[in-house]
Parts: structure tokens; C-alpha cells; sequence
């Protein structure tokens, strides 16, 4: 009798630590797909906003705006795929109103 309470404790623990791990597994992967959406989502807007700062060019409160943008988005990529782009819209000068 004993021998099978401990079987049964046994195959009770593992489905726990299964599901579990499951569990933890797919949060965490899916935290991981929700960060590089978010990355390129980030990235579109600043290559959108950098080619209309090209055409016009931007004003205070739109380099700011991009200067925000591009510090979230440096904190989810750290690629440096944008750092040349940030780079030259900091060096744009503002349009006047």
C-alpha cells in the first residue's frame, strides 16, 4: 500500500513540475515575441518619422518625441541598427513656427 501512495505522490509531482515548467515556458516565450514586436514596431516609427524629418524638418517637440521613441527602442533592440539614424536627426536642425 505504501509503494503505491508513492507512486502515486510520484507521478503527482512530475505532472506539478510539468506543468509548471509549461506554464513558465510559454509565458516567457511569449514575452519574448511581445519585445521584438514591440521592437519592430518601434522601428517602423522611427524610419518614419526620420524620412518626414528628411522631406520637413522637425520640430522641438517632435525631436523629442523621436528622442523618446528611440530610448525605449534602444532598450529592447541594443542592435544599434537605428544609432546612425538617431544620430543624424539629432544633428537636424528645428523648423521655426
Amino acid at each position: 500500500m505504501t509503494d503505491i501512495l508513492i507512486n502515486v505522490f510520484n507521478v503527482i509531482i512530475g505532472l506539478f513540475i510539468g506543468a509548471v515548467s509549461g506554464y513558465a515556458y510559454a509565458y516567457f516565450s511569449g514575452l519574448k515575441a511581445m519585445r521584438k514586436g514591440m521592437q519592430l514596431i518601434l522601428r517602423g516609427c522611427l524610419n518614419d518619422m526620420y524620412v518626414q524629418f528628411q522631406k520637413q524638418p522637425p520640430t522641438a517637440d517632435e525631436k523629442q518625441n523621436f528622442e523618446e521613441m528611440f530610448s525605449v527602442y534602444e532598450k529592447l533592440a541594443d542592435n544599434g541598427v537605428m544609432d546612425a539614424k538617431h544620430d543624424a536627426v539629432l544633428r537636424m536642425k528645428e523648423a521655426i513656427k
